[in-house]
């Protein structure tokens, strides 16, 4: 979310008030905001301002329970989190049993998925660089960007994904249930076979679900936990209600 793209927090906010605070555990999977508000936005204005941050702070501000991870895109922000919210971020791995399943959650983006000058650009040094530019020199840079990313979305999805893929079955005979990742700009909720674990007693290790929370430029995404069943949800910008999704594919295996 940024203040560029107000469409992006009022999606997040139409989210937030299905909430219910006080029962409900809200866990971000980082990238709640991108570096264009890091570097340029957050320092000055209030979060007030933004209508997606607006009713996450009404939500904490009502004893709603909040767990936040730190995204490539906004793990400088702490300070910002902190300040506004009252929220630290939570290391990753962070993994829990919440309503009778087990989670693990973790962003993505340090698994191997990504270009080594997309890390450097999301160093602390190119934000405070890109904070001091001209706004007509950060629009360029920023919309190359997005060309960029649209041109290539495709394949570096696909190498995302085998990544994540990998990393799920690296997993092993752990406790997790749910696989839980964010970074890319797609969906994709299924399940992994796992390869055979010798003398495992743990049944559910045999299979896991991987949830890859995608992007909120166009559509909401989430997975949802409530009474031991979990639920992956998409609500289009044009739909009345979210709408359940059972297997979404993004790629088959090879």
């Amino acid at each position: 979310m940024t203040l560029r793209y107000p469409d992006r927090g009022e999606r997040f906010a139409r989210f937030i008030r299905l909430l219910h605070p006080g029962e409900d555990h809200l866990v971000i999977a980082g990238d709640l905001v991108d570096f264009w508000y890091a570097a340029r936005e957050a320092g000055g204005l209030q979060c007030v301002l933004e209508p997606g941050l607006k009713a996450l702070k009404e939500f904490v501000g009502k004893n709603g329970r909040v767990t936040l991870i730190a995204g490539n895109h906004d793990q400088h922000l702490g300070w910002y989190y902190e300040r506004e919210f009252g929220l630290k971020f939570d290391p990753e791995p962070f993994e829990r049993e919440l309503d009778g399943c087990r989670i693990r959650v973790v962003h993505g983006h340090l698994l191997g998925g990504r270009s080594r000058w997309k890390g450097w650009m999301e160093s602390r040094f190119f934000l405070r660089m890109f904070q001091q530019v001209p706004d007509f020199i950060a629009n360029k840079l920023a919309d190359q960007l997005k060309k960029y990313n649209s041109r290539n979305r495709k394949g570096d999805n696909l190498r995302h994904y085998m990544v994540f893929e990998q990393y799920v079955k690296s997993l092993g005979d752990s406790d997790a249930d749910f696989a839980i990742l964010g970074h890319v700009h797609q969906t994709i909720f299924t399940e992994v076979e796992m390869e055979s674990i010798p003398n495992s007693e743990n049944q559910a290790a045999a299979r896991k679900s991987m949830v890859v929370l995608g992007h909120w430029f166009y559509q909401s995404s989430w997975l949802k936990i409530e009474n031991g069943k979990a639920g992956f949800y998409i609500w289009e910008d044009q739909a009345e209600r979210p709408e359940q999704v059972m297997d979404q594919r993004t790629w088959k295996p090879v």
